[in-house]
């Protein structure tokens, strides 16, 4: 962080993660670090998934009156055993409809510092995470494929 401030000074830092860096000492760095935003994924447990369960019986009516996929969006304060203090959680409560398939209900959390609304900070900011996965991706692909003097809109790659 202090190499980015340094070349960088005054940006703000926002870390998006998947649920495997979910860890208390990642997670406690980050609270640390003053002007890093974060959105970091977070496995279920049946904690997570009790604080879900209102939503997803709403998600569940929506989907029943539409006859397709329907989600929502919800937050609590969680605070994990391994957790010195409660983080906001942001809840996606989704149940997902596929042709000739049963219902199946898919909650996702999102733990954040983000103060923005739950639906905001899951569809702005953390499922922005594949499209910048992709944009890496293709510029990888790119590199093994050519030489990079030769590749015509590789500037446009947000990678390079």
């Amino acid at each position: 962080m202090q190499l980015i401030r340094y070349f960088l000074p005054g940006v703000c830092i926002r870390v998006r993660l998947d649920g495997g860096f979910a860890h208390p000492q990642l997670l406690a760095f980050l609270d640390a670090e003053p002007g890093v935003e974060y959105v970091v994924a977070m496995a279920k447990n049946a904690v997570l998934k009790r604080k879900a369960k209102p939503a997803m019986r709403q998600a569940r009516r929506l989907s029943r009156r539409s006859g397709k996929t329907e989600h929502i969006y919800r937050e609590a304060d969680y605070a994990a055993r391994t957790w010195p203090h409660e983080r906001r959680i942001v809840i996606k409560a989704e149940v997902v409809r596929a042709d000739g398939k049963e219902p199946k209900d898919n909650p996702r959390f999102v733990i954040t510092n983000l103060k923005q609304s739950p639906q905001w900070i899951y569809e702005k900011v953390y499922c922005q995470r594949g499209e910048i996965e992709n944009r890496i991706k293709n510029c990888m692909s790119y590199r093994s494929t050519a030489p990079v003097a030769a590749i015509s809109g590789l500037t446009s790659c947000a990678c390079c």
